[in-house]
């Protein structure tokens, strides 16, 4: 499912790039294709049930992955059209993940609290 979606992004990023509806050349849009499937996989991570299986792939590292993606092909983006916006770019990058990390944090804090109260 994720490839259907990786291939349907791809694919109509550059057919709108190509009849001219957005205006970047093919290549230049390849960044966006990593940003929206990126985008996906944290939509993703976040609306699938959590398994009962404990080999499964936890939903939180779904969300980073697709949030690592994202924050990449965001600058990938950036460098490659508007460079001059790169150093800003990248530091608000910073300030959203470590608005993540402190955000994740409090949900583990609080998580412990809860199991260590008895019932």
């Amino acid at each position: 499912m994720n490839f259907g979606v990786f291939l349907i992004v791809f694919g109509s990023l550059i057919l709108t790039s190509l009849l001219g509806i957005i205006p970047l050349a093919p290549l230049n849009a390849l960044p966006l294709v990593f940003v929206l499937f990126g985008a996906w996989l944290a939509l993703l991570g976040t609306i699938i049930p959590p398994s009962k299986n404990p080999y499964s792939t936890p939903r939180i590292l779904i969300v980073g992955w697709g949030a690592v993606l994202t924050g990449v092909s965001i600058l990938w983006f950036i460098a490659f059209n508007i460079g001059e916006l790169l150093p800003v770019t990248f530091a608000t990058l910073i300030i959203i993940a470590g608005i993540a990390a402190v955000g994740y944090s409090f949900l583990r804090a609080q998580n412990k609290q809860a199991a260590a109260r008895p019932a």
